[in-house]
């Protein structure tokens, strides 16, 4: 059975220290809504008292972590053991994010990466230190993690920023993180200028879903009917001659056995 705290002890913190790898899940309010769940790596995680901690995120090519707790708060970040003695340690809490060149962020990172995390220092493409006010700690056992060796970590996502100019990056931004995959706000930031109002696709996961069809209670229809209004016209004129030609075959049967007769 697991294991609950109301803070992260002194031998919670120091293993979590040495771990190389952890997870954040995060979710939106929507009962439809998509559940994210984000791999993070390098030396970013910093435990700031028993109670909060914070990561330094660096730009990808997702924004469902900021959209997420901007919109209602909730974050669980999750560690897990490789090597040594099986245990899964996850911290329950509310999210803030701090956004790069903010006061917070620049007193974050003072604080807790200039001089302790080289991989970061004079690198394009820091998007914000997500906060974690930790409200429950959580410790399981692990038993069906398995073993795996640490190699290094993957340079490639710090050598592709080391490459950009801050433009190129204010650039990515407005391309790829102005919204989440529901449609949420996205990264906001002043290097953005009106950039970031700028017409926008669809959702990419509002559009799946709109093309997949519903009962029709999204755009308040009603109707259980509704999933043709997501068909494009060729697949809905495939639909109706279908419809037909069933219809057709039916008539065809029954006018033979009455002949029969």
């Amino acid at each position: 059975m697991g294991k609950f705290y109301d803070e992260m002890n002194a031998d919670q913190q120091e293993w979590i220290k040495k771990q190389k790898m952890f997870i954040v899940a995060s979710a939106p309010l929507s009962a439809t809504g998509t559940v994210n769940a984000s791999p993070k790596g390098y030396d970013c995680f910093r435990i700031i008292d028993a109670n909060k901690a914070c990561y330094l995120e660096m730009t990808g090519s997702g924004i469902e972590t900021q959209s997420h707790v901007e919109e209602n708060g909730r974050l669980t970040i999750m560690f897990m053991a490789f090597e040594g003695g099986p245990k899964i340690l996850r911290l329950f809490g509310r999210g803030h994010v701090c956004r790069v060149d903010t006061p917070e962020y620049n007193r974050l990172y003072t604080t807790h990466y200039q001089g302790s995390s080289p991989d970061f220092e004079n690198l394009q493409g820091k998007r914000s230190i997500i906060v974690i006010s930790i409200e429950k700690v959580g410790i399981s056992c692990g038993f069906g993690v398995p073993y795996y060796e640490y190699k290094e970590n993957r340079p490639t996502l710090l050598n592709y920023w080391g490459k950009k100019t801050e433009d190129k990056v204010v650039e990515y931004w407005v391309k790829e993180n102005t919204q989440s995959v529901d449609g949420l706000p996205g990264m906001k930031h002043e290097r953005m200028g009106e950039c970031e109002h700028q017409d926008l696709p669809p959702p990419i996961m509002a559009s799946k879903r709109s093309i997949e069809g519903s009962s029709g209670k999204e755009d308040g229809s009603g109707s259980p009917l509704g999933w043709i209004t997501g068909l494009g016209q060729n697949h809905l004129l495939l639909t109706m001659g279908a419809v037909a030609v069933a219809a057709f075959g039916a008539g065809v049967a029954t006018s033979s056995r009455l002949l029969q007769r």
